[in-house]
């Protein structure tokens, strides 16, 4: 009978604990996504782990939502009392409870370090300006059902209420100015240079003056003082910033005009400007688009929202220092889980605002305008002081991922046949079976240590060659327009380092993304046939073979995972059947499993033994097709010692290409994922003026008037 007593007891003793904790439980979980968020939001820009992504997704969704359920239960549980009547005798019970409202509103107004996960939820500003009006309406009715005329802790709450509100209210303007129609509204119209003499001229004409107009061409090219040290990054700072409308309209899709590209070319291709100085040049340029997209960096670097952010901790402050030290505030019976709670919720509310102002501090956008003041001295000491902060904030901190990925056609031929995935059938049921396998094959694949020593060096390479290709096109008679270095997709390269031309061209004149898998096949072919082991890291055969496989690997990974970058193609290639039909097709030339032939043996053989004779392409098999001009492409160029130099230029020809035909909305949603490379490419050929958004002159006109 005990037993059965208890049995029966158990359900209403969990609905009890539950009432009691329902509402901790929301508070605490809130917190929790705020701390999280502060930790981890900023970080997604120079960290390409899915799991930062994921966690920072779960919560970025879990915290207006857990703020919304711990306000309703809030309302309820007080509307509740007070309407029955029963508010004189328990009103300590949710008192301090009803203090925690303005909070929620606090933690809904997001923290300074994300206010969007992806460039979508800016677009969702109108609906979080309904979300201001109704979070602040019900938090205003807690307030008021809970107020008493006896109780000090009531008029806090007021101050904290301000707070949460305006911050806010911070949040859906963020989310306002980073949306595309706002975003594109609030940059300037470009007039043309002869709007802008006929403007003078008429100006001149209305007082009398007899006026002959011409045009003095003129780039306003940005010159340093010599007190701004060149060290801490504080030059590549100040040309970030005298660029940046110029990014701003790249990424909005507008056009350019001339004297941006006559300035930007005059400063990037100076002796002065060295690979790293111009690399670091568009890192701080991305960096400061990351922050207008994705942050509330336009409303935090303004005088504004420096002083909110000043009144506001005080506020915090003063209240906690209250709330500790006056017992009673708070009442003697309250609880003293509650209690801790509360403390709690204004001790990390008041840490946050600290970190956000280690934020503000450390940041370009303060460096920038300590530099532009000329307060140097201001600016060596917080230098001197960055590396003493125990975050990522440090000396050597990362503006973005600096990875390259890769994926291998050839590796995930052998990982698919020697190492099946599980629950294959489960995952066809679900249609995602492609997906998994892409995840899966990927990380079961050992990265190449001579590559990971190598990775930086890459774009430090692909500088240099962006930066001379336009004085060889002019010293070989070639047009220095972006269609024709870059629009062959290759033509060009080819042209330049292989003797025989004509024999390779068809390989560049397929559809791109047919394109880029024959050469890729090619590629891989190539490097395992010449690899060698160990291999010999000072060679510059070692180097190309290196950064020739790079290429096409980072090529194949745009394709596969971000194909929306790439120029659209007719033919869809379905990636799975490739490198399913690929392991097929070894085994079956080489008469023996996959597990028993190395990817060296499967080369040699792809190279040598598959002639135009003995292979024939089915027709409308995009598979087969890949297959055969792949091992075409690799038989011809292995024939010829000079073939690395002509992999590596036509990679950097087709990347360059892909580049310029990206839109800049699709560059700016991958800044959230720890910067893509294609990205830093895109805006380092428009800096040296390879783009197609120079199309209105905009020269700086003088109208002259000449009196008579």
């Amino acid at each position: 009978m005990n037993r059965r007593q208890t049995t029966e007891l158990s359900p209403e003793q969990l609905r009890n604990l539950w009432s009691e904790w329902q509402l901790r439980a929301l508070i605490l979980l809130s917190l929790t996504s705020q701390i999280i968020l502060v930790i981890l939001g900023n970080r997604r820009k120079y960290i390409t782990k899915t799991w930062v992504r994921a966690i920072v997704w779960f919560f970025y969704l879990l915290a207006d939502s857990v703020a919304i359920m711990a306000i309703g239960v809030l309302s309820n549980n007080i509307g509740e009392v007070y309407w029955e009547g029963n508010w004189k005798s328990r009103p300590l019970d949710y008192e301090l409870k009803a203090f925690w409202a303005p909070f929620l509103l606090l933690h809904m107004g997001g923290m300074d370090t994300i206010t969007a996960y992806s460039l979508e939820d800016n677009e969702l500003w109108l609906r979080h300006s309904f979300g201001v009006i109704t979070q602040a309406v019900t938090t205003a009715y807690i307030l008021l059902m809970s107020w008493s005329t006896s109780s000090r802790l009531s008029p806090l709450s007021i101050a904290v209420f301000v707070v949460g509100l305006i911050k806010y209210c911070e949040r859906v303007w963020a989310l306002f100015s980073a949306s595309e129609k706002r975003f594109r509204d609030s940059i300037p119209q470009l007039m043309t240079s002869e709007s802008r003499i006929m403007e003078e001229c008429n100006l001149k004409q209305l007082e009398g003056y007899h006026v002959t107009a011409h045009q003095v061409l003129e780039a306003e090219v940005p010159v340093f003082d010599e007190s701004i040290p060149e060290s801490d990054d504080a030059r590549e700072i100040l040309l970030a910033y005298s660029f940046f409308e110029m990014v701003k309209r790249l990424f909005a899709d507008l056009i350019l005009g001339f004297q941006d590209r006559d300035a930007s070319r005059a400063i990037f291709e100076s002796n002065a400007m060295n690979p790293e100085k111009a690399l670091k040049v568009v890192e701080i340029e991305l960096e400061l688009m990351y922050d207008f997209m994705y942050t509330k960096a336009p409303v935090v670097y303004s005088s504004w929202g420096i002083t909110q952010r000043i009144i506001g901790s005080f506020f915090i402050l003063g209240v906690l220092v209250m709330v500790s030290i006056d017992k009673a505030l708070v009442g003697k019976n309250s609880s003293k889980i509650d209690l801790t709670i509360t403390l709690v919720l204004l001790v990390v509310a008041l840490l946050l605002d600290l970190c956000s102002f280690g934020e503000i501090l450390l940041s370009d956008q303060t460096a920038h305008w300590l530099i532009k003041h000329k307060k140097i001295a201001t600016l060596r000491i917080i230098n001197c002081i960055r590396p003493m902060i125990p975050t990522n904030w440090g000396r050597k901190r990362k503006r973005w991922s600096k990875t390259v990925e890769q994926r291998s056609l050839l590796s995930f031929s052998f990982a698919r046949r020697t190492k099946p995935l599980f629950c294959l059938k489960f995952l066809k049921l679900l249609h995602i079976e492609e997906t998994a396998e892409i995840f899966w094959y990927k990380s079961i694949t050992p990265p190449d240590p001579l590559y990971l020593d190598r990775q930086e060096d890459l774009p430090i390479e692909i500088f240099r060659e962006v930066a001379a290709v336009r004085s060889w096109a002019e010293n070989n008679g070639k047009g220095t327009d972006l269609k024709t270095l870059y629009g062959r997709r290759g033509g060009l390269a080819l042209e330049r380092w292989w003797k025989r031309s004509d024999d390779l061209e068809w390989s560049v004149k397929m559809e791109f993304e047919q394109s880029i898998l024959v050469w890729h096949l090619a590629t891989e072919v190539c490097y395992r046939r010449d690899y060698r082991i160990p291999p010999d890291p000072s060679s510059s055969e070692s180097y190309f073979h290196d950064r020739g496989k790079c290429l096409s690997r980072y090529m194949l990974y745009l394709l596969i995972e971000h194909p929306n970058m790439l120029p659209i193609g007719i033919g869809q290639i379905k990636f799975r059947d490739l490198y399913s039909d690929l392991g097929k097709f070894i085994e079956a030339y080489m008469s023996k499993p996959l597990k028993e032939v190395t990817e060296k043996d499967a080369s040699k053989m792809l190279m040598d033994e598959v002639k135009d004779e003995n292979m024939l392409v089915g027709g409308g098999d995009m598979s087969n097709a890949v297959i055969f001009y792949g091992c075409k492409l690799a038989s011809l160029l292995g024939k010829d010692q000079n073939k690395w130099q002509v992999i590596n230029h036509v990679w950097m020809e087709m990347l360059g290409h892909a580049a310029s035909q990206c839109k800049g909305r699709l560059h700016a949603q991958q800044l959230r994922r720890g910067g893509e490379y294609l990205t830093h490419l895109w805006l380092l050929m428009a800096h040296f003026g390879f783009t197609d958004h120079f199309q209105i002159p905009r020269s700086r006109a003088i109208a002259e008037a000449v009196l008579r």
